[in-house]
């Protein structure tokens, strides 16, 4: 079989990623479209605007044949683990021949090449990376200095002017995509990856561009606006079907607002000022004063819309700290990480499929090393958090963070728990 796959998040579903998806069946030429998609939290350590489910009914209409949901464990990470397990899931399908990921750049050459050199770190690159992270800089832009002041070093690379290098590091679906290249490389995969330049607007762009923008300005007028002022504002960025999804879960109070991190971090509070700063260092990355910071600011006069600016500091960005945030949140410490990472992935999970491409179900069942779960019910009965089965831990962090997604609604009568035990699979 020939079969194209996406990574995505499709928070939410969005003209440009229809450009996307349609293009990406054009240029591999494959009728067969699989997408893996975060859950109900993004890799920016956020809740989602829509549950997975809505998510996955909106990608299934506008012309995805089967979605998959990145566990949990995965998905609350680092863009590089983030990729590593997107692209893993994918291979371990024994489907996917091409993965196709949108760009600011649209040029395979360049992010190849960038790609490569990051995997065949030089001496001076080295060299120059330790000296900007002892100075207290950040990763990704020690990184990029690192290789603008090492790129002649590296045969592919040097084939393109610094500026145009530069251009490419700095843009943040440049960045995912070169962690999709280099999880290709490191895992050997016979998947041909190719790219996109992304139309419209940029990634976190509040403005317009004809019939395109982005998912945050989306958020942001649901966010600002009546709700039926936003609807119209955004009808004509959103294919209608998608729009019309968003509309019923939005007149159902079943989403998610923009205020949700503030709710996370209030509860995450009273967690914190039960701990003492040693047992944060549990968890993965807090350390060297993080611990102290977190522990500090939690215990003094709290406001929650103020928790995650007092905490930043120029060497943690943003999103990392988030992400930080939220692996306390859900109790999701390093030891439980590296139990969930053994021998993974352990699991497909599938969330949805095209009721006309029901063979790639049947084909994925059939093909596929992993366990292939539609229901959760068929592998474990509740969560259980503390297993030393790898599934089972996985699958459970899966089902808490539907049931504690869901405590985020506007509408508390959508607040009820085990969902993905009931929830039958998407078929449209």
């Amino acid at each position: 079989m020939s079969v194209t796959a996406l990574i995505v998040e499709y928070n939410p579903f969005h003209n440009g990623h229809q450009y996307h998806l349609n293009q990406s069946k054009k240029i591999t030429k494959n009728t067969d479209l699989i997408v893996i998609m975060s859950g109900n939290y993004t890799q920016r350590g956020e809740a989602a605007l829509l549950n997975k489910w809505a998510r996955a009914r909106q990608a299934l209409s506008c012309g995805a044949d089967l979605v998959l949901e990145l566990p949990l464990v995965y998905n609350i990470r680092s863009a590089e683990y983030f990729a590593y397990y997107s692209v893993l899931s994918l291979e371990k399908t024994n489907l996917v021949d091409s993965i196709v990921f949108g760009s600011e750049s649209g040029d395979i050459k360049i992010l190849a090449a960038i790609a490569d050199a990051l995997i065949n770190e030089n001496s001076k690159f080295k060299e120059v990376l330790q000296k900007h992270l002892k100075n207290g800089i950040d990763f990704p832009t020690a990184r990029r200095q690192a290789l603008l002041a090492s790129y002649q070093y590296y045969p592919e690379l040097k084939k393109f002017d610094k500026n145009s290098i530069k251009k490419v590091l700095e843009a943040p679906n440049n960045i995912l995509g070169l962690e999709y290249l280099k999880s290709l490389s490191r895992l050997k995969s016979s998947i041909k990856p190719h790219t996109i330049k992304r139309v419209g607007t940029d990634y976190h762009s509040q403005k317009i561009n004809k019939n395109y923008a982005s998912a945050s300005l989306i958020r942001n007028l649901i966010n600002s606006k009546p709700q039926a002022e936003a609807l119209t504002a955004i009808k004509k960025i959103m294919p209608a079907s998608s729009w019309e999804i968003l509309r019923k879960e939005l007149k159902q109070g079943r989403y998610v607002k923009n205020d949700s991190l503030n709710k996370i971090y209030s509860k995450l509070a009273d967690q914190l000022r039960r701990l003492q700063a040693d047992d944060l260092k549990k968890y993965q990355g807090i350390k060297n004063g993080l611990e102290n910071r977190i522990i500090d600011k939690a215990a003094a006069a709290f406001e929650a819309n103020r928790f995650l600016e007092s905490l930043k500091t120029k060497n943690l960005t943003e999103s990392r700290l988030k992400r930080k945030l939220l692996q306390i949140y859900f109790e999701l410490t390093a030891e439980k990480i590296k139990l969930a990472e053994k021998n993974a992935p352990h699991y497909l999970r599938v969330l949805g499929i095209n009721k006309d491409k029901e063979y790639l179900l049947s084909q994925l069942q059939r093909k596929s090393g992993l366990e292939i779960i539609v229901n959760p019910a068929s592998k474990i009965n509740q969560p259980d958090l503390n297993s030393e089965d790898p599934l089972v831990l996985s699958l459970s962090y899966d089902l808490l963070a539907s049931d504690l997604y869901s405590l985020l609604y506007q509408n508390p009568e959508h607040s009820k728990a085990h969902r993905d035990f009931y929830q039958e699979l998407i078929k449209i």
